[in-house]
C-alpha cells in the first residue's frame, strides 16, 4: 500500500508552496488588517496554473488530479487562507462548468478562469432562508422563450464583488423541493444584478463575503446549465468535490498553527515543557489522520470510484480537528497567542467557518450515516 504521493502531485505541492511563500504569506496579515485582498494576486495565482487544477488539459486546463489540487490548497491555506478559500471556489466553479457545461459555455467561460482574465468565479446557492436545506431555495428563474428572468436573493457568496461568472440556482417549477430546481450562468453586467453588501465577518476576512440581489435579472436561454429540474444534482456533485477542498483549507491553516508554536518555543525554549510537548503530539497526529482522510478522498475522486461518503468523513473530520488545532496553539501562546504579533489569533478566526461552509458538520454525519445505512440494506 503506498501513502506517498507521485512525482507529478509534488511537483504541483511545490509550486503551490513557493507561490504561497513569495507572494501570499508576507502579506496574509496586512490583506486580513484591510479586509481586501487584491485582484492581481488571484489572477497570479491562475497564471501559475493554481486555478482549476483539475480541468483537463483538452479543455485548456492543467488536468492534474485531485490529489495535486488538495496539496496545493493545503500550501495556499497555510500561508493565506483567504486566497486559498476564493482559489478552491474559483477551481469549483471551473470544474463544474467543465463536467456539465456546453462546449459553448466551455469556450465561453473557461479560458478566462482559468487564464486571470476572471479574478474569481462564484458558487450561488445559499439563501437567507435556505442554508443546509439547500432544496428549499426561493429565488425564482421564468423562462420565457430565449430569455430567462431571475428573481431572489443570495447570500453568504465568496469573491462577489469581483467574479467574472456565478453558477447559480433557482426554482423553474419541474416539480416540489430539490427536484424543482435548475441552474444558470450570470455574468456580473446582467441587466438586473446587482451585489449586495458584503458581510463584516469575524474570519476570512480578506475574502469578500457579500449578497446577491436578482430583480428580473434577464440572461439569454443559453446560460441555462444542464438540464431543467436537475440542479441540485449538479450542486451536490460540486459540493462533494468541494468539501475536499475545504478539508484541505482546514489542514493547511492548522499545518500553519502547529509551525507558528514549534517557532514560538525556539524563540521562547523555557516555556516549553512536557505538558506542552504533549499537547504538540496531539496536534501533529490530529493533522497525519486528517490528512490520510482528506488524501484517501481525494484518490477516489480521481479513481472514479464512489468518494461522497468519505469527502463528507475528510470535512468534518479535517475542519473540526484544525479547529481544536488552532485553539490548542492560541493556549499554548499564552496572552502572546491573542496578539496580531503572532499569526496564531488570525489563524483562530479564519479556521471557524471551515465547519460550516459547503455543509456543517451536521450535515457530514448525515450523509456518511445515509451512506453506511444504503450499504446495509
Amino acid at each position: 500500500m503506498e501513502f506517498a504521493w507521485n512525482s507529478d502531485q509534488e511537483a504541483v505541492r511545490q509550486r503551490a508552496a513557493s507561490f504561497a511563500s513569495e507572494f501570499l504569506a508576507p502579506h496574509a496579515a496586512t490583506w486580513d488588517q484591510e479586509e481586501s485582498l487584491p485582484e492581481g494576486v488571484l489572477r497570479a495565482c491562475a497564471r501559475s496554473g493554481l486555478t482549476g487544477l483539475t480541468v483537463p488539459k483538452e479543455m485548456g486546463g492543467p488536468g492534474e488530479s485531485t490529489v495535486a489540487y488538495a496539496l496545493a490548497i493545503t500550501e495556499l491555506a497555510a500561508a493565506c487562507s483567504s486566497t486559498a478559500v476564493t482559489v478552491a471556489v474559483s477551481s469549483m466553479v471551473a470544474e463544474t462548468i467543465a463536467n456539465i457545461g456546453t462546449p459553448e459555455q466551455r469556450e465561453r467561460y473557461l479560458p478566462s478562469l482559468l487564464s486571470g482574465e476572471f479574478p474569481a468565479g462564484s458558487f450561488a446557492l445559499s439563501e437567507p432562508g435556505s442554508g443546509s436545506d439547500a432544496g428549499s431555495l426561493r429565488t425564482r428563474a421564468e423562462i420565457k422563450g430565449e430569455q430567462v428572468f431571475l428573481n431572489g436573493e443570495k447570500s453568504w457568496i465568496t469573491s462577489g464583488p469581483f467574479a467574472g461568472v456565478f453558477v447559480v440556482w433557482a426554482r423553474t417549477g419541474e416539480g416540489e423541493g430539490s427536484r424543482g430546481v435548475s441552474t444558470f450562468l450570470v455574468e456580473p453586467s446582467d441587466p438586473g444584478f446587482e451585489v449586495g453588501r458584503k458581510e463584516e465577518k469575524m474570519g476570512l476576512r480578506a475574502s469578500p463575503t457579500v449578497s446577491l440581489n436578482f430583480d428580473d435579472c434577464r440572461i439569454t436561454s443559453d446560460r441555462l446549465f444542464g438540464e431543467p429540474g436537475r440542479g441540485f444534482r449538479i450542486a451536490m456533485q460540486a459540493l462533494d468535490g468541494g468539501r475536499i477542498g475545504v478539508a484541505s483549507q482546514a489542514l493547511g491553516i492548522a499545518r500553519a498553527a502547529i509551525d507558528a508554536v514549534e517557532r514560538y518555543y525556539e524563540v521562547h525554549p523555557h516555556r516549553r515543557g512536557a505538558y506542552e510537548e504533549s499537547r504538540l503530539a496531539h496536534m501533529k497526529s490530529e493533522f497525519a489522520a486528517a490528512r490520510l482522510l482528506i488524501l484517501q478522498a481525494a484518490w477516489l475522486k480521481d479513481e472514479k470510484k464512489p468518494f461522497s461518503a468519505k469527502a463528507a468523513m475528510a470535512k468534518a473530520y479535517s475542519t473540526e480537528a484544525a479547529n481544536t488545532i488552532c485553539q490548542e496553539a492560541l493556549d499554548l501562546l499564552g496572552e502572546d497567542g491573542c496578539t496580531n504579533d503572532y499569526p496564531v489569533e488570525r489563524l483562530f478566526r479564519d479556521v471557524r467557518v471551515t465547519t460550516i461552509y459547503e455543509g456543517t458538520s451536521e450535515v457530514q454525519r448525515i450523509v456518511i450515516s445515509r451512506s453506511f445505512l444504503s450499504e446495509a440494506r
